[in-house]
Formats: C-alpha cells, sequence, structure tokens
C-alpha cells in the first residue's frame, strides 16, 4: 500500500503553523515580558517551536520531504526569533 505525497499546500500549512506560533510568541514576548527576561522567553520559544515543527510533521505520517518541512519549519522559526530578538532589544 503507497500513500500520495502531501499536497504542496498541506506541506506549507504546515510549515507555516510553525512560523505563525514564532510569530506570535515573539509579539507577546514583547509585550509582556520583563526586560531582563526576554532572552530566556526567546530561547524557550524556539525550543517549543522545534517540539512543535517535529510533531505536527510527524502527525503528517509523510516520510517523504520530512527533512525538508522539518528544515524549513525550524530555520523560518529560527530567523523570526532572530529579528524579533533584535527589535526587542532595540525597543527596551
Amino acid at each position: 500500500m503507497t500513500s500520495d505525497p502531501l499536497p504542496k499546500a498541506a506541506a506549507k500549512g504546515t510549515v507555516s503553523a510553525v512560523w505563525g506560533f514564532a510569530l506570535v510568541a515573539a509579539v507577546l514576548i514583547g509585550i509582556f515580558s520583563h526586560p531582563d527576561r526576554d532572552g530566556a522567553w526567546l530561547s524557550l520559544s524556539l525550543a517549543a517551536s522545534v517540539v512543535i515543527a517535529l510533531c505536527i510533521q510527524l502527525a503528517t505520517r509523510e516520510k517523504r520531504g520530512f527533512v525538508t518541512r522539518l528544515a524549513s519549519s525550524v530555520s523560518g522559526a529560527l530567523v523570526i526569533l532572530a529579528v524579533a530578538t533584535g527589535a526587542i532589544y532595540l525597543i527596551h
């Protein structure tokens, strides 16, 4: 029994969900976090992004493109949180 590959729209949705989480986390950290704790919360949100990306990609049960989708999810979250780190430290 062979399964059909994950449709492109679904693959993009799994990646963008992690990016969306990272963006929402960055905004919430920027708004609510104490300036002394920004770095800790941003690191924690990156770790959570990795775990969420793994869970989402494993939930698809599609092994074709797994590494590419996981790498895209995590690297995008890393870029989002890196930009947010710079912006938060400039603001605070």
